[in-house]
């Protein structure tokens, strides 16, 4: 699955309003069992955004986390950042739901919306 037909399963679904401006898309990584995502820093302190959706596509499901841009910049220093890319970087663990990269080990559990 590519990140525009999770969007569109996810609004089908769940009937959301997820666009691709709102919405980060990862696949199981094929080295280790995580997710992997990096979501621009310009996005978690934006005007407009209040949140930033996770699609996150699981052999059997798809997972949807719905993240606070607020939650972001609170824990910001638990994140490993790429300053070259301006990007925080998620290794989301896919059985803990644990951010596994950084200097805390921040869970993503709590925003865990649906799945199918």
């Amino acid at each position: 699955m590519k990140k525009k037909e999770a969007l569109t399963l996810a609004n089908k679904q769940y009937d959301s309003s997820i666009t691709t401006s709102n919405t980060h898309f990862s696949k199981i990584n094929k080295t280790k069992p995580v997710w992997w995502l990096e979501v621009p820093i310009s996005k978690v302190n934006s005007d407009t955004l209040t949140d930033i959706n996770l699609l996150l596509e699981d052999k059997h499901c798809m997972w949807w986390l719905k993240v606070g841009t607020t939650f972001l910049k609170e824990n910001i220093q638990g994140f490993k950042i790429r300053e070259n890319k301006a990007v925080i970087c998620l290794e989301i663990d896919i059985h803990t739901f644990q951010n596994i990269v950084g200097p805390a080990r921040v869970s993503f559990k709590p925003f865990i919306q649906s799945n199918n």
